[in-house]
């Protein structure tokens, strides 16, 4: 499905540009200290499918890795990963090339020096000028909130906390209000923001009056907009941009709220869903990377079963479950046991938290890096799973969810995920609550399904592997 049009996303052509420029400039003197001026007017003649090649695939894989998303590029780790992810991803592309063209595109000196130059530049800028930049007046992004209530103040809030890149300021709340032209444009302030008067008649003018970039929709009862939706749609079409509650929490947040969707909405999504057309070779790509990550990963497996066994010599090292698959079939999962054995012999099936007393010591651990999921892979082979999508759940605590969060059952048309965009934007779930919001991040991944955003949800759970699970989402 295609992604709306945001003046967010519309940002991420600028650092594109900018990467094309640290691209010149880095091949430029990488070529000159390679062959000095007088020659590399020729060399770059000779060789201009290599150089297209190159900067094809580094700004390719720069996309595809999120690397153009200005929150994700200020993530140090992401930044470091999504550099080295391009600078591979253009070797192999570069490397094939040449063994399928019988021809060498780029000698490895120049190849060398040009990506060498062009690390240092684009890594400079992203460390310490990007933020800097579009935090500044240049890119600003001046807002009018409609509404004064509840959601109208969540809504400033979300747009102007401290990751929302370009910086946003709310200029003003409109409030509607009834009667002529005399009960518009008075105005107070509201915790330093000017709280403007309007009649839907006199609406369209005021905020044109504001010179803002963006309007978002806050009301607290969606029927009130029908006042005003006129002047919605010819402020839209003048140039400016307008969203729905719905809109600001998927740009914003990255979910889609369950109270702010229909049946509708979600028979939409599922006629406009990419899965259909990208579903094979999404399990192309599943059955490769699980391959070679269970080659991989195969000592460090032999290590986590040895310790199991040296700290419960008596217990079962690994740990099955029977959980819901695509379109509520089960499957029968295996994970590193974590717990002590039988633990809900007693309770029943129930939700694991942050300090659960029936977690072991080394399953604390493995929890944390991710490391008791590795017999999963087994599960992707299979056909179980995927790499990515929701997290399967028990049959029973499915039972109860779909009892108490409405749509929950809409995350079961696609297939269950070792990792998922809910995994690596929320921390794990114990309650209701949780996994309602735990759902309103599936559902954004459902309706912006991509193999870009598969490829970044598993660099984003890298970083887990790495550095350990998020406390917050």
């Amino acid at each position: 499905m295609a992604v709306p049009r945001s003046h967010i996303r519309d940002h991420m052509v600028w650092i594109a540009v900018m990467d094309l420029v640290c691209l010149i400039v880095g091949t430029s003197i990488g070529s000159i200290m390679r062959f000095g001026q007088e020659e590399i007017g020729p060399y770059v003649f000779e060789h201009v499918d290599g150089w297209v090649i190159l900067f094809s695939s580094v700004l390719l894989a720069n996309y595809l890795a999120g690397g153009y998303r200005l929150q994700y590029t200020f993530s140090r780790f992401n930044l470091v990963v999504t550099w080295l992810f391009s600078l591979v991803f253009a070797m192999l592309i570069l490397s094939v090339t040449s063994y399928a063209w019988f021809t060498l595109l780029l000698g490895r000196g120049v190849l060398f020096l040009s990506l060498a130059f062009y690390s240092v530049i684009s890594l400079f800028l992203k460390l310490f000028v990007y933020k800097a930049l579009f935090r500044s007046d240049l890119f600003l992004c001046r807002t009018v909130v409609v509404g004064t209530g509840a959601r109208a103040r969540e809504i400033r809030r979300m747009l102007e906390g401290e990751w929302v890149l370009p910086a946003h300021k709310v200029v003003a709340h409109v409030r509607l209000v009834g009667g002529g032209a005399r009960e518009a444009d008075r105005y107070t302030l509201e915790d330093g923001v000017a709280v403007v008067d309007s009649t839907a008649d006199t609406f369209e003018a005021l905020v044109r009056s504001l010179g803002v970039n963006l309007i978002v929709v806050g009301l607290d009862d969606p029927d009130e907009a029908a006042r005003f939706v006129l002047g919605l749609r010819r402020l839209r079409f003048g140039g400016i941009e307008v969203l729905t509650p719905l809109g600001a929490a998927e740009v914003y947040s990255g979910r889609t709220p369950v109270n702010l969707i229909n049946e509708e909405f979600l028979l939409a999504v599922s006629m406009e869903s990419d899965l259909p057309a990208i579903a094979r070779l999404k399990r192309l790509v599943d059955i490769v990377v699980s391959a070679v990550a269970c080659a991989v990963l195969a000592p460090v497996a032999l290590a986590i079963a040895a310790l199991t066994k040296l700290t419960a010599f008596r217990s079962p090292v690994l740990y099955s479950q029977v959980r819901v698959g695509r379109f509520g079939t089960t499957f029968r999962i295996y994970k590193f046991r974590t717990m002590r054995e039988g633990a809900e012999s007693a309770t029943g099936p129930v939700w694991a938290g942050d300090r659960d007393e029936r977690i072991t010591g080394l399953g604390r651990v493995l929890r944390r890096f991710r490391l008791d999921e590795i017999p999963q892979f087994i599960n992707i082979i299979r056909g179980d799973m995927s790499l990515v999508g929701p997290r399967p759940e028990r049959p029973e605590l499915v039972a109860e969810l779909q009892k108490a969060i409405p749509f929950y059952s809409e995350r079961e048309n696609i297939m269950p995920g070792l990792t998922g965009w809910a995994q690596i934007r929320y921390p794990y779930g114990s309650s209701v609550e949780d996994a309602a919001r735990k759902l309103e991040y599936d559902l954004y991944y459902m309706k912006h399904l991509s193999l870009g955003l598969d490829l970044q949800i598993l660099l984003s759970t890298l970083q887990i592997v790495v550095f350990g699970m998020k406390k917050e989402g």
